[in-house]
């Protein structure tokens, strides 16, 4: 990875490029060379929503991450799934990354997760539910 600008920009293309996204917002994106940020709201087909966050540094051409927030809710605005490195929970085994699974309470250990992995869950999950 050069820099910031073309890591924001293969991330758009991510986005753009998977099916279940309706819809995107960047409702704030920053780029300074080798360090960025992003906060991006996506409208899925099943009236879903997908907020990510994400605050980074390029260090020899590899994408370093600071903070994340990957939050995805259903159509009735129900948590499905959060995923963030926020240090609230010191007692998980992957400290400081976590998942919210379902419910704020319903806390799990996760390793860290970068936007594709979520976007690939998001689909998988898109079409499982498709297939029910």
């Amino acid at each position: 990875m050069k820099d910031a600008a073309e890591y924001l920009a293969q991330l758009k293309a991510s986005i753009v490029m998977t099916p279940q996204i309706i819809h995107w917002t960047a409702v704030r994106e920053e780029d300074q060379g080798d360090a960025g940020l992003f906060r991006y709201k996506l409208v899925l087909r099943d009236g879903g929503l997908i907020e990510l966050f994400e605050l980074f540094k390029i260090v020899q051409k590899s994408v370093m991450v600071a903070k994340y927030s990957f939050h995805w809710q259903d159509a009735s605005g129900g948590l499905r799934a959060r995923w963030d490195n926020a240090p609230h929970h010191p007692e998980m085994a992957t400290h400081p990354h976590h998942v919210h699974e379902g419910s704020e309470a319903n806390v799990l250990p996760h390793t860290s997760i970068t936007v594709q992995e979520v976007l690939g869950i998001i689909s998988a999950g898109a079409v499982a539910e498709k297939d029910s």
